[in-house]
């Protein structure tokens, strides 16, 4: 699946809650999205790095990416980035999408995601937690989504498990929790860093 999946990292939002920058903040010396981008290399061709506009700071990340896109819908949240990367798949190319404060992706769980999003017809693919809700990122997205994701956008709605539950079911892989548990008990994967303190907890799992 390699030859046909981009990975792409979220980092236009302005993380409020930590302060900004998050994206550039330093995790064991090395920014947090570059931790993201070394989980996702091994399954992917080429990552991209989205942003909302070309006034971000983490603009000075671009020799890491092979691309940088900005949101379609600035200021509409992850889902704004997801777009713009759509818009520019081919129809034989998937998105191995994570967000550029979830340092501690790990590696056997995307490649238990991807082996069961390769067993069918899947548009979009994701773990379930432990409540039988989406966790959305790292996930998988086939461009067949585009036209919903942008009317979705249209209507003012930004939520992605909502986008999510308007999809046809059958097309939908939600990896159960007992599935990817035993991969990940921690649930590292889903780990985000939204507030500083955030740093000190990933810190600890990677001593």
């Amino acid at each position: 699946m390699q030859s046909q999946t981009i990975g792409l990292i979220l980092a236009g939002g302005e993380a409020r809650r930590f302060g900004g920058g998050k994206a550039l903040t330093p995790l064991k010396g090395k920014p947090l999205a570059l931790w993201v981008k070394a989980a996702l290399e091994p399954f992917c061709k080429e990552i991209w790095l989205s942003l909302r506009d070309p006034h971000q700071p983490e603009v000075i990340l671009k020799t890491y990416f092979t691309r940088i896109l900005w949101d379609s819908f600035p200021g509409k949240g992850p889902l704004a980035g997801l777009l713009s990367a759509l818009q520019k798949l081919s129809s034989r190319e998937i998105l191995l999408v994570a967000t550029c404060d979830q340092p501690l992706i790990q590696p056997p769980l995307l490649a238990k995601l991807i082996t069961s999003f390769s067993s069918g017809p899947y548009w979009a693919g994701f773990c379930l937690n432990r409540e039988g809700l989406p966790e959305p990122f790292p996930g998988l997205y086939r461009p067949e989504l585009q036209n919903s994701l942008e009317k979705h956008l249209l209507s003012g709605k930004r939520s992605v498990r909502r986008w999510l539950k308007k999809l046809p079911p059958q097309k939908i892989l939600g990896l159960p929790f007992e599935s990817w548990y035993p991969l990940d008990r921690e649930a590292l994967s889903f780990l985000n860093i939204n507030y500083r303190e955030d740093l000190c907890q990933a810190e600890r799992f990677l001593d």
